[in-house]
């Protein structure tokens, strides 16, 4: 496990070269190393998020389950964060589970420790402040592709900014998020070979 915390380590590294040790023990020590079996439940529904999952390798999707169908609204991909930003910020109950796709590896950071390098910390705030902001905009993201675009158009979204998406995922999942089935997706696909 400390593999996937060094993973973090060095993702922040590469946002921020400066990072001294001592801030980097004092940091590192309430964080937990997890691993996550495909399809097991991350952050569940209808919960104040208390984590925030940096993934060193795997596949996280959000699923709304706010309505009788469950949807897949984005995904999530290896050295990324993983949360529900205004769960975070603002303390508010989320309608999205997040579920291992794949095999997850990750460090749970605790929303506590979180907020207040977040909000104070001119080294690993930093990279967090970045992580964030880049979460915000794939959200945005995600809402246009799915909203104004075709199966197409979306698939080539996932192609070109989420390889390891494209990749890795069962294609039902895909298929989920799109708003097709399986079945229906391949035949599309199968038109275009």
């Amino acid at each position: 496990m400390n593999s996937i915390v060094s993973a973090f380590r060095q993702e922040i590294v590469s946002y921020y070269s400066n990072l001294s040790e001592r801030e980097w023990n004092d940091f590192q020590t309430p964080l937990k190393a997890m691993t996550y079996k495909k399809g097991s439940t991350i952050f569940p529904t209808d919960q104040v998020c208390k984590y925030i999952l940096f993934i060193a390798n795997g596949i996280v999707a959000a699923e709304d389950q706010s309505t009788d169908n469950f949807v897949i609204t984005r995904f999530f991909q290896s050295k990324g964060l993983c949360t529900k930003v205004e769960s975070i910020l603002n303390n508010q109950l989320y309608n999205d589970r997040m579920f291992a796709v794949t095999e997850v590896q990750g460090v749970l950071i605790p929303k506590d420790l979180f907020l207040n390098i977040y909000l104070h910390d001119d080294q690993i705030g930093i990279y967090f402040r970045k992580k964030l902001l880049e979460i915000i905009v794939e959200d945005k993201q995600f809402i246009s592709i799915k909203t104004n675009s075709s199966i197409k158009a979306q698939l080539a979204f996932l192609q070109e900014y989420y390889p390891e998406v494209v990749l890795e995922t069962p294609w039902k999942y895909i298929a989920d998020f799109m708003g097709v089935t399986p079945s229906w997706l391949s035949r599309v696909l199968k038109k275009d070979t």
